[in-house]
């Protein structure tokens, strides 16, 4: 009986392994071909050549330090030939028609990827949110959140973030006087940790307007979950193309559990793999935690919140759109994090660009201090024409994610302005350049990579529009376009203006003494102080107190 059972395991074995090199010979082949096909079919595309033999132009696309690699990108056009791993074609556009095409007209034709090529590193690290679905999934989730974030909405929650952003300015007056050694709070001047209460403030503002809840991150109290959201984005970044090698292998297609029982071996060798697990799993206890404590409340006091549209939304959600616990925390992990890191990081390039140039600092202080009114109205706020400028020539040179990924899904043709079009065989990986149309000097003009606020004030070049930028937010591709474009830029932009308009009138912000400013290029373009490693996104600013904070 024994010498069976074991001749039996030893054929389960077998056939385990013969169903495996099997697997893997078939995905290989599959890979083979496809790669031939792409070669064939895109072989009149240009582009830059590949630096690595085997990881072809990855090495620059997940370097820190990218950033001119992909500016150099528009000096072949509207689309760019790229070489992947292994001998793979990626095509990276940035051709307005053909953006129309790929976010708009045929935009479930190609499928949102992410890093991995797949959207398994998303649905990982987010659940199985609106950031990592697609199709159907992708379209019911959607149309359950849009009146969330509808710009009535997002207006009624201006108060709050009004609120929020005096909160920063008294913790930012009193890190100037505790900085400076000194009680004395007119004309004290000091070095500034920018980025960090930036990112805290951020972080308050999405999770009490989306969820009612508060990590009181800007009461100096650290936040877990707050580290996870600054650091989940460089730490994917550093494993780069090993995670394209995993998915390439299949490992992305096991089970969950295997799935995840594999990816903790794996990270006792591979020390990347073990810290963006770990901040994962930090995200997703925080956010079970606080949907718990929050459904309870919610449940005691009979319903429906202000300050906690989604949450509401999401619970009284019925039939069809029922949504379960696990959707419950992808949507607030996503929101919290969407809300998070980029809105903190695009108010942290206006800051260091303003820092740059004084007299534009100067002339957005004076239109602010116009606002006359002893109650906050964020109507006078969002009516101020050069704050309004700044800001959108902000994103539009500085896009705090500067691409996206798709992929096709079967044979197409992409359309080009030109009117000639591209034949993409399905599978290909596609760049969209969403800051490549943003400065194209053939849509902007020459000084299209100027940071002008001016031009918003000016009558736009016709070019502009022509070119009809399929972005949701005008003439720009930030916050890009279609079904997956960016849900809550509403949102981001009363932010923006509202924090502008309360710290501006009371500090004036330079650039640091000891530091110099970078950007590190990735998926989200963070800033860092030069020769420093860390994860975090770092940014201290030469802060002066401009008026009486006891008045």
């Amino acid at each position: 009986m024994l010498s069976r059972a074991l001749q039996v395991t030893k054929l389960s074995l077998e056939g385990i392994l013969i169903l495996i090199v099997t697997t893997l010979c078939i995905r290989i082949t599959r890979g083979i071909v496809s790669r031939l096909t792409k070669h064939r079919v895109l072989r009149s595309v240009s582009g830059p050549t590949r630096s690595s033999l085997l990881a072809g132009n990855l090495p620059e696309l997940f370097d820190a330090n990218g950033l001119s690699f992909f500016e150099s990108l528009t000096q072949y056009g509207g689309v760019a030939k790229l070489h992947g791993l292994l001998g793979d074609v990626i095509l990276a556009i940035s051709d307005p028609r053909a953006l129309t095409h790929i976010l708009i007209q045929e935009s479930y034709t190609y499928a949102a990827i992410d890093v991995s090529g797949t959207m398994d590193a998303q649905t990982y690290a987010f659940g199985p949110g609106l950031l990592a679905s697609n199709g159907a999934s992708h379209k019911r989730q959607r149309k359950m959140l849009n009146p969330v974030f509808s710009a009535s909405h997002v207006k009624r929650q201006a108060p709050l973030v009004h609120n929020i952003s005096k909160e920063l300015r008294e913790v930012i007056a009193q890190e100037v006087i505790r900085a400076a050694g000194c009680t004395q709070e007119m004309k004290v001047v000091a070095d500034v940790e920018v980025a960090e209460w930036l990112g805290r403030a951020s972080l308050e503002m999405i999770s009490q307007a989306g969820l009612g809840h508060t990590f009181r991150a800007l009461q100096g109290e650290g936040s877990a979950y707050l580290r996870a959201v600054k650091e989940i984005t460089p730490a994917v970044n550093v494993l780069g193309p090993l995670m394209i090698l995993f998915v390439m292998s299949g490992g992305s297609s096991l089970p969950p559990t295997l799935l995840k029982a594999l990816g903790r071996a794996t990270s006792l060798f591979v020390p990347p793999l073990r810290k963006v697990m770990d901040l994962v799993d930090t995200m997703y206890s925080e956010t079970r935690d606080i949907w718990e404590i929050r459904k309870a409340e919610r449940k005691a006091s009979g319903g429906y919140e202000e300050n906690a549209e989604l949450l509401s939304v999401l619970l009284e959600a019925s039939g069809e759109n029922r949504v379960s616990d696990d959707e419950l925390c992808a949507q607030s992990r996503t929101l919290v994090f969407g809300g998070t890191e980029t809105t903190s990081t695009a108010l942290c390039r206006v800051l260091h660009l303003l820092a740059l140039h004084p007299h534009i600092q100067e002339r957005l202080r004076a239109e602010i201090s116009t606002i006359t009114s002893d109650e906050f109205q964020y109507d006078h706020v969002a009516a101020l024409p050069f704050l309004d400028a700044v800001i959108k020539e902000t994103l539009r040179v500085y896009a705090p994610l500067p691409f996206r990924n798709r992929r096709a899904i079967e044979d197409s043709v992409i359309p080009l302005s030109d009117g000639s079009s591209i034949h993409v065989p399905a599978g290909t990986e596609l760049l969209v350049d969403l800051r490549g149309l943003n400065v194209d000097t053939r849509v902007w003009g020459a000084d299209a990579h100027a940071w002008r606020p001016e031009r918003w004030m000016e009558p736009l070049p016709q070019s502009v529009t022509e070119a009809k930028i399929p972005g949701v937010y005008p003439n720009s591709m930030s916050f890009s376009g279609g079904p997956k474009a960016c849900i809550g830029f509403n949102f981001t932009i009363v932010e923006m203006k509202t924090v502008l308009a309360v710290l501006l009138p009371t500090f004036s912000f330079a650039l640091p003494t000891e530091h110099k400013i970078e950007w590190r290029f990735g998926p989200i373009v963070s800033p860092s102080v030069k020769e420093e490693k860390g994860l975090n996104p770092r940014m201290p600013l030469r802060v002066k107190i401009l008026v009486d904070m006891n008045a």
